[in-house]
């Protein structure tokens, strides 16, 4: 469950859209557990939030549900794995 990370795209050539989302799981810098997100414009700028959790499951929970929100939106998985 530690180090786990996914990234997401959403690319529309008809709208010039071309965004991604990545979640990370992974300690830190205050908190063991934490649910790192990053997202916004292919090549472009870039926003994050880092969201800290009090156990590996809340993290995993938190990480699932982003994920899940993200397809509803159109977003495609490109990669997925563990560290």
């Amino acid at each position: 469950m530690d180090g786990t990370s996914v990234l997401l795209h959403r690319i529309n050539v008809q709208k010039n859209e071309a965004r991604f989302y990545f979640i990370s799981i992974g300690p830190s810098l205050l908190d063991d557990y934490a649910v790192l997100r990053m997202w916004g414009r292919i090549g472009g700028h870039q926003r994050s939030m880092v969201s800290p959790c009090t156990s590996a499951e809340e993290a995993q929970a938190l990480a699932d549900r982003l994920v899940r929100r993200r397809i509803g939106r159109g977003y495609s998985i490109v990669s997925s794995g563990d560290k």
